[in-house]
């Protein structure tokens, strides 16, 4: 993981600004891949794009020196210049070498989005070191994990987190250990009534500075460093953690080359993204690889103002987005449905907001069709999984989209579907494995070949563990999970399916469906569902409603009842929660 030394730090490329790096690397022509897609890209959308050979860092190197003046992000009101995030992520990189930080060193962000997670993941990449983002609301034993395999040397925390982490410390590898403070950044007066607020509640254990124990700002006194570490864009530069196609806790390591790549045709697919002109809304968590493309990199990409959102209240979000007149928010359909329903119930102004990317989740023709009346921009379904940095596919904003479908292949990306079992391609409508290939998939599995080797084929395809088809036009579907399928005496039983005709009920609310071990069968449906407020529903009730609509294996032999479903930050349920239930 060492750092080539003779390599020129500031490639031709790099000197270049934003403007001519579009129009160099932006093509409208296609060379290679398959016209059915090409034909229903935007029409400023182009079919390939050329990557320049440029690190990660460059994005923020090229907005200070262009837009220095420019606000480069909002916190409770606290504005910060590019020229600002710059020398404060410069200082706390020298900072980290004053620590001991060598060039491909780990060095982990436990934060929400706040600035101190910005500074410190730019300081950290301008140092050399490879960023390890963790979710702050991951229970010790997941923060154990990450650690240990990641075997980071520094950990920058939020300082409502150190409890946690001082009661696994000497199980892991760090020798640092630096204590971010949530109010630090916020203006006075609401920095005064937290601190207040915290010292009443009494929720932190004392932090006492110790040689390996700082505060954050101490990391900031430091000259910034004049010669930065050259970097070879195939190095990583984050690894990030996924339950993976295979099911077991892993950290993809994506590189300098994979982030500049999907950043790069995250913008093109937006198509009429203007320099300094941008107002990103940042609500999806920073730390989860949507939230660090879609919203941190673009933002500073296009030398946006990126107003941070720590978590997500609902009527900051609508009040933010009037007042910083918000123009993209990337987001998933939990947030938009919630922000439809606010506007149902009193007047808001939305709209400045011109296009929005829906992840995480399968969107709802009637919240899209709402939502965009709402803000009169535009509200589409994407595709990505963290291991290609992560977005592949989306549906066009301006042209041709289908409901239901997660649209495209990204400029640049291929895709395919192949045979769940011998992995050859396969035909129009023809069901099987999603699998992608482009510039943004990611270099493999930390130290975990084999694990790699199982999704990641010699010529670059990328198995997804996305069951689904594509249509005449080129638009992909996703069906299910490979490992969600259950089989059920030689038939498959997707889910989805199932789940499809559950939700169908007037009196339900949400449903997910896994296999329960049969013995006759080797596995047969189960059913969880969350009934509407106030609605009264048994299980007789759903059978006789989905009889007729199923085939009769694939009724649910068991439905259980509960007021909500385990989820992920972004909305995803997580079923191997639901097998004991």
């Amino acid at each position: 993981m060492g750092i080539v030394k003779d390599l020129s730090l500031h490639t031709r490329a790099a000197r270049m600004s934003l403007a001519a790096v579009r129009d160099k690397f932006f093509r409208r022509t296609s060379t290679s891949g398959d016209e059915r897609w090409f034909k229903h890209y935007d029409a400023a959308v182009p079919f390939r794009i050329d990557l320049p050979d440029i690190p990660l860092y460059h994005f923020l190197d090229a907005a200070s020196r262009e837009a220095a003046s420019k606000i480069a992000m909002v916190y409770y009101n606290r504005k910060f210049t590019y020229r600002r995030l710059h020398d404060l992520s410069q200082r706390f990189a020298a900072g980290l070498h004053k620590l001991g930080v060598q060039p491909g060193d780990r060095v982990a962000l436990c934060m929400p989005n706040i600035p101190q997670y910005m500074i410190s993941y730019w300081a950290a990449l301008y140092a050399g070191a490879v960023v390890v983002p963790i979710d702050p609301l991951n229970s010790e034993r997941e923060l154990l994990h990450q650690l240990e395999l990641s075997r980071a040397r520094v950990l920058i925390v939020l300082d409502r987190l150190y409890g946690r982490v001082s009661k696994i410390r000497q199980q892991t590898r760090l020798t640092h250990v630096v204590v971010a403070c949530l109010e630090t950044y916020m203006p006075p007066l609401l920095n005064w009534a937290m601190q207040v607020q915290k010292q009443m509640r009494q929720t932190l254990n004392k932090i006492n500075r110790t040689p390996d124990t700082l505060f954050f700002r101490q990391l900031l006194a430091y000259r910034p460093a004049t010669v930065l570490a050259p970097i070879r864009t195939a190095l990583p530069a984050l690894l990030l953690f996924t339950g993976g196609v295979t099911g077991t806790a892993k950290a993809a390591m994506i590189s300098h080359r994979n982030a500049v790549a999907n950043t790069l045709q995250a913008r093109a697919w937006i198509g009429d993204v203007q320099d300094r002109s941008e107002t990103v809304l940042a609500v999806l968590p920073l730390s989860h690889s949507y939230g660090m493309t879609a919203c941190h990199h673009l933002a500073v990409q296009a030398q946006a103002t990126l107003v941070l959102q720590p978590r997500f209240e609902l009527k900051r979000v609508v009040r933010d987005i009037k007042k910083h007149r918000v123009t993209l928010f990337p987001g998933v359909p939990t947030m938009y449905s919630s922000v439809v329903h606010y506007a149902r119930l009193r007047p808001v102004d939305l709209s400045s907001v011109r296009a929005c990317i829906s992840g995480g989740a399968a969107l709802p023709v009637s919240l899209q069709s709402e939502f965009e009346k709402l803000t009169k921009g535009h509200l589409v379904e994407g595709y990505g999984l963290t291991e290609a940095s992560p977005i592949t596919h989306c549906n066009p904003l301006h042209g041709k989209r289908k409901f239901g479908s997660i649209g495209l292949p990204l400029p640049s990306t291929e895709a395919r579907i192949c045979d769940l079992f011998t992995r050859q391609p396969l035909g129009l409508r023809q069901i099987g494995e999603i699998q992608v290939r482009g510039p943004q998939v990611m270099e493999g599995y930390w130290q975990a070949e084999e694990e790699t080797a199982r999704v990641r084929s010699a010529d670059g395809w990328l198995l997804t563990g996305d069951i689904g088809y594509e249509d005449e036009d080129g638009f992909f579907y996703v069906i299910d999970r490979k490992k969600d399928i259950i089989f059920c005496g030689g038939y498959n039983i997707y889910p989805s399916e199932v789940e499809a005709v559950l939700l169908e009920h007037p009196a339900v609310a949400e449903a997910a469906v896994v296999g329960m071990p049969d013995a006759h069968y080797g596995a047969v449906v189960k059913a969880i569902v969350v009934p509407k407020p106030r609605q009264a529903i048994s299980e007789s009730d759903l059978l006789a409603f989905c009889t007729n609509k199923l085939a009769k294996y694939k009724m649910p032999k068991k439905i259980v009842f509960q007021q909500e479903l385990p989820k992920t930050i972004l909305g995803k349920v997580l079923k191997y929660q639901l097998a004991d239930v």
